[in-house]
């Protein structure tokens, strides 16, 4: 019993300091990245594989949610990562906009009580785009979350996917709230003044040759559309134009790598 009890004094310090170790420093803000429907760990990989390459942050947290809803999280936060990347993976990748938020809504709450975040920026591939939008709209000004600082989308289809093809081609209960006019996506643009007006956004948007067809699968008006859900001064727009800026492409190409890179860590080249 007294080498027990004597054990377990030697070890407490050893216990703090490991929990001290993976909470963030007041100063660090990670990044959130977030697939769209259909989307997995491939989604965002080689671009934060291409990121770590460039020395512009480290690739910390895994966030995967089981399709009960579960959230796991793998890794740990070490204070010495200046910007750290957190991927968030849904196991359930074909669901809808209402569970994707309920899902978003508890990463947030565990990424604040476990890790210590109060602030964080989150970017978003297409139906990721729209997931983390209504998160936003749905925590405004909620203290148990992180505070979004910095709201990027690539690809987000606003207003809807129009291609008919596509909703035959594909199934799950996403496609309801991809379509144009959906309840979802109304949604989205009937609570627009719930958008805290201190969160900087930057909509990339792929074009291969028209902007009406824009990616091949997103319109150009599409995947700008959300600069009608939040003040003038807080949108940036920028466009892709060339043959690999489709919707699958997006984020796998070096200049939205620096987009995103020059928004979120350095001054825009306007």
């Amino acid at each position: 019993m007294c080498i027990l009890i004597i054990g377990l004094f030697i070890s407490r310090p050893k216990l703090i300091n490991e929990q001290t170790h993976v909470a963030a420093s007041p100063a660090v803000i990670p990044t959130l990245f977030l697939h769209g429907y259909k989307g997995s760990e491939r989604s965002f990989s080689t671009m934060l594989e291409r990121m770590e390459q460039q020395n512009w942050g480290t690739k910390t947290l895994v966030c995967f949610v089981h399709k009960n809803g579960r959230v796991s999280i793998r890794g740990t936060l070490p204070k010495n990562v200046e910007n750290p990347f957190i991927q968030v993976i849904f196991e359930n990748n074909r669901a809808q906009l209402s569970d994707q938020t309920k899902w978003l809504q508890e990463i947030m709450k565990q990424l604040k009580e476990r890790y210590y975040i109060e602030e964080i920026n989150v970017v978003g591939h297409s139906m990721g785009g729209l997931a983390l939008t209504n998160y936003i709209q749905s925590t405004e000004n909620q203290d148990g979350y992180p505070k979004v600082q910095n709201l990027i989308t690539i690809g987000s289809p606003f207003l809807g996917i129009d291609q008919k093809g596509y909703f035959e081609r594909n199934y799950g209960k996403a496609l309801i709230d991809l379509k144009p006019n959906s309840q979802a996506l109304n949604k989205l643009s009937h609570h627009r003044t719930s958008f805290p007006d201190d969160i900087q956004v930057l909509s990339i948007a792929g074009v291969v040759e028209d902007p009406l067809t824009g990616d091949g699968l997103v319109s150009l008006e599409s995947a700008l559309a959300n600069r009608n859900l939040i003040n003038s001064d807080q949108f940036t727009g920028k466009v892709v134009t060339s043959i690999t800026a489709t919707h699958s492409g997006l984020h796998e190409i070096e200049v939205v790598d620096q987009l995103i890179a020059n928004f979120l860590w350095e001054n825009i080249d306007e």
